[in-house]
């Protein structure tokens, strides 16, 4: 009997101490008040604006999608994707017209049905649909064309010698929603792993208002990855390594705050109808992280909470977290010319400003990140 007793004692501490160091190589960063609470550690410098007025690329109401339609290469050049004249403009790092590439058409340097797009070293990767890939160079000489076919595709990502992909997976009762991180293992599309994937709480019937999903989801130039762990309750962000093994939990006290009026009445008046036929519900917060990127100097930038976007007022400041990629909190500032609708790049954030509804104008404005001399 007592050799049973001990057996069973012996047994129990190698699963505690399998289950202890488990959680030990999660390392948790509880954070209180940022570095730099007392002093200005980062600014923002305009260079200058980008008229895009006559590119079509986004909705009159709204820029959701845009991080699908834009991207860089290797010299910094911009390029946007203009899904309605399936043409693509290249701007340089001056923000100065270059060319375009492409047009409508079906032969092998026209383009059909576009509706995303994204560069990998010396090629562009064209959406045809949402099956059909054509591969054109810088120069937009076609290359080859791919079939593909993969359940609801949200984004994809062309990272270090990678490809990713952020896709949606709804159950058989449409109810559960699940998001999944894929990795490629080769450049035809045709071999993947899974590395990631994250049961969406409210499922599938949950709040979407403007919710750009794989927003929430930064990708390093090394494969580790970042996501949030609850973003409807609570600021609380998880770092995975390349293999999407948890290595990291850091973020901040947070405390949930309802969408305005101006954000309530704004959604409101876009999906009246849809409200109506109640097939669309009002979320009454805004999810916590609503942008996250990676600067040069290897810091995490988190775009919080409710965002000019949500309420249109060109006086409200959004909240900008800035975290270490060891999830210490740097610090933090309010900002009307930073917001969710950006895009990162070499040193410059691109701010995408929605159509001007009286004079139908658009820019691109550029930032420079500058760290005081406490970095």
């Amino acid at each position: 009997m007592i050799k049973k007793v001990k057996h069973f004692l012996l047994i129990l501490f190698i699963i505690c101490f399998v289950s202890c160091k488990s959680n030990n190589d999660v390392k948790v960063v509880n954070n209180s008040l940022p570095k730099y609470a007392e002093q200005k550690y980062v600014e923002l410098e305009k260079l200058y604006s980008i008229d895009v007025t006559e590119i079509s690329l986004f909705g009159k109401e709204s820029n959701y999608g845009f991080g699908r339609v834009v991207d860089f290469d290797e010299n910094n050049n911009m390029y946007i994707l203009d899904t309605y004249e399936s043409k693509i403009s290249v701007f340089n790092e001056k923000g100065e017209f270059v060319k375009s590439i492409g047009r409508e058409g079906q032969g092998p340097e026209e383009f059909s049905r576009t509706n995303q797009f994204f560069l990998k070293k010396d090629n562009i990767y064209v959406f045809q649909g949402f099956f059909e890939i054509k591969i054109v160079n810088l120069e937009g000489e076609y290359i080859s064309s791919l079939i593909i076919n993969i359940e609801n595709p949200l984004k994809y990502f062309a990272i270090g010698n990678n490809f990713y992909l952020f896709s949606a997976k709804l159950d058989l009762t449409f109810t559960k929603l699940e998001f999944i991180l894929s990795r490629f293992e080769d450049d035809q599309f045709s071999k993947s792993k899974e590395i990631f994937n994250y049961a969406y709480p409210p499922g599938f019937e949950g709040p979407d208002y403007d919710f750009s999903w794989y927003n929430w989801l930064l990708i390093s130039d090394n494969g580790e990855f970042y996501f949030p762990e609850d973003n409807l309750r609570k600021f609380s962000i998880i770092k995975h390594n390349k293999l999407g093994e948890l290595q990291l939990l850091f973020g901040r006290k947070y405390n949930i705050k309802e969408y305005s009026k101006e954000a309530k009445d704004r959604f409101h008046s876009i999906y009246e109808q849809q409200i109506k036929e109640g097939n669309k519900k009002f979320p009454p917060s805004p999810p916590v992280v609503r942008k996250m990127f990676q600067d040069n100097e290897k810091n995490i930038w988190v775009i919080s909470g409710e965002t000019y976007e949500d309420n249109m007022n060109p006086e409200y400041e959004n909240t900008i977290d800035i975290f270490n990629d060891k999830g210490k909190w740097l610090y933090s500032f309010k900002s009307k010319f930073l917001s969710r609708y950006c895009l990162y790049n070499n040193g410059r954030i691109y701010r995408v400003l929605p159509i001007n509804l009286d004079t139908y104008e658009q820019y691109i404005e550029v930032y420079q990140i500058k760290y005081s001399n406490s970095q």
